[in-house]
């Protein structure tokens, strides 16, 4: 198993690190099952494109499939667009218990206290959490994330074929060469700095077969 030092090493020269976090949480298999138990309906549809940003109810099928089709044109023209489906921890979503349950792992002690070690920051709470779902078409231009101090993508997915699509890319500031193509192996961790240092990164568009779902955890920590 890798250690503390040599993540915190990486952590502080590349401004992100990946692991899996199985190996020292242990704990993180039974809430991905049950993460993997949601039901459709509690997903929405987040889109970006040139008219904005749209949240749309997993009913509203036709609305969204229009605003994906004009947010996957502006990824084509360079512009900044994503198209997914998510399930932020709103008041909307405070009893799907799988959702609630995730985000306790991700704010508790042995996670805490891992990333204050891997980071060497003190991380106080979770700013923001939420669950993302890509399949067939989804994507997530190039971005950097907000700055308070570090964020996580925990991926949830089971036998992701990285032919597939659907990689995170990073790509160092102000180049267009990427420095690290990931696959969204299960239980993998990337933790990027989103307070000292500006990491761009991106999803891939996927290609899987259509019902193919690749799922991750994201959650943003003051420190």
């Amino acid at each position: 198993m890798i250690g503390y030092e040599l993540l915190r090493e990486r952590f502080q020269l590349d401004g992100y690190v990946h692991f899996d976090l199985r190996a020292f949480v242990p704990s993180i298999a039974d809430v991905v099952e049950r993460v993997a138990s949601i039901g459709e309906d509690r997903w929405s549809f987040i889109v970006k494109n040139r008219d904005g940003e749209h949240d749309l109810c997993s009913s509203d099928k036709v609305e969204a499939s229009r605003q994906h089709a004009i947010a996957d044109r502006d990824r084509e023209l360079g512009r900044f667009a994503f198209s997914f489906r998510w399930m932020p921890d709103s008041r909307e979503n405070a009893d799907v218990e799988a959702l609630q349950a995730m985000k306790q792992l991700m704010a508790s002690r042995p996670v805490l206290e891992l990333l204050g070690k891997v980071t060497g920051r003190v991380p106080l709470t979770v700013s923001q959490f939420y669950l993302s779902w890509f399949e067939h078409g989804h994507f997530l231009g190039t971005h950097c994330d907000p700055g308070q101090s570090f964020g996580v993508a925990l991926s949830l997915t089971k036998e992701w074929d990285p032919n597939h699509g659907g990689l995170t890319v990073v790509l160092p500031d102000g180049e267009k060469e990427p420095a690290a193509c990931l696959v969204p192996a299960l239980f993998t961790l990337l933790v990027f700095d989103t307070g000292a240092r500006r990491i761009p990164h991106f999803v891939s568009a996927v290609t899987a077969p259509a019902r193919r779902r690749r799922i991750t955890a994201v959650a943003r920590y003051r420190a």
